[in-house]
């Protein structure tokens, strides 16, 4: 999987405008995750088991052009300890 993920300048996507930026991983060459920001601060981390490059960046671009709501970022975040602070 690691070949397929290019190099780390492609997996950050940046909508300045609507102050949005969402930043791709890969996790242990195993799946990857899309960490996802509004206002400089985390809105919520989303794994993509088993899903493409492709459909990830899809995910990621939706963030930045404002498709992706903060709700169905927060939905679809694992790590529920995120919000507590």
């Amino acid at each position: 999987m690691a070949d397929d993920f290019g190099p780390s300048w492609y997996n950050k996507t940046e909508n300045k405008e609507l102050s949005r930026l969402s930043v791709i991983s890969l996790v242990d060459d195993d799946f990857l995750q899309c960490s996802f920001y509004e206002h400089d601060k985390i809105v919520g981390i989303i794994p993509y088991y088993n899903k493409s490059f492709t459909y990830v960046k899809d995910a990621s671009y939706n963030w930045c052009q404002g498709v992706m709501t903060v709700e169905t970022v927060k939905g679809y975040t694992e790590q529920g300890d995120l919000f507590s602070v």
